[in-house]
């Protein structure tokens, strides 16, 4: 691959971190295959830094599932598997379903961070998000960090595999606008019960989009 250079501003990202995201978007863009070998010595080559924050951004993909790694071993880029991705999208579901009711509960101002936003196109389930896409304020008006973590980490997970559905993933902000729309107006509402219920069905329909998409001779 081709080397990159961290940029010299020291307001920028730590080594560590600009490694990390490095890392990430080589990943998700499939410039590290699924099952390739992580080398820490090529890495740290390629982006111009030296080992320890090459072997600090492993642990952090390690963390986030992007990654396995074996002691004295090295590491692999995860291999992407259906049953895996599944799991992933029920766990979001279940995840958002819960930061959806405690949004509710929080009160009226949480359901004000939701009512006085433009939600032209729906959020995507898969990825870092933009403080604006609706299960980043999600996370973060649930008042809930484990839940927020939780969620945050699964979203950076899918990614490979929504890199993989192409065109189904570039409809999905349209797709799913009626979905996330019902969700919004539940939360809104102060209804817990149907806030949760919707989150939910909005996140399974992501899912849906995903399996009509990933056929079993691009994903096993």
């Amino acid at each position: 691959m081709t080397r990159v250079h961290r940029p010299k501003d020291p307001t920028e990202l730590s080594a560590a971190e600009w490694v990390r995201q490095q890392l990430i978007d080589d990943i998700v863009a499939g410039r590290l295959l699924p099952g390739e070998k992580l080398c820490e010595v090529k890495i740290a080559a390629r982006l111009g830094c030296s080992r320890t924050p090459v072997r600090e951004a492993f642990r952090h993909l390690g963390a986030l599932g992007l990654a396995h790694f074996e002691k004295n071993r090295g590491g692999n880029v995860v291999r992407l598997e259906r049953a895996i991705m599944l799991e992933l999208f029920e766990a979001l579901a279940e995840v958002s379903a819960a930061c959806a009711g405690l949004a509710v509960a929080r009160g009226e101002a949480s359901r004000w961070t939701l009512a006085e936003r433009e939600w032209s196109h729906a959020a995507v389930p898969a990825g870092t998000g933009s403080e604006n896409d609706l299960f980043s304020i999600l996370f973060n008006i649930c008042g809930n960090r484990l839940l927020s973590e939780a969620g945050a980490t699964i979203r950076c997970r899918l990614l490979p595999y929504w890199r993989l559905m192409g065109k189904a993933a570039e409809e999905w902000p349209v797709h799913g606008e009626a979905g996330q729309a019902e969700a919004i107006r539940a939360m809104v509402a102060g209804n817990g019960r149907a806030a949760r219920r919707h989150m939910r069905a909005f996140v399974l329909m992501a899912r849906d989009q995903a399996l009509r998409s990933l056929p079993q001779s691009i994903l096993p």
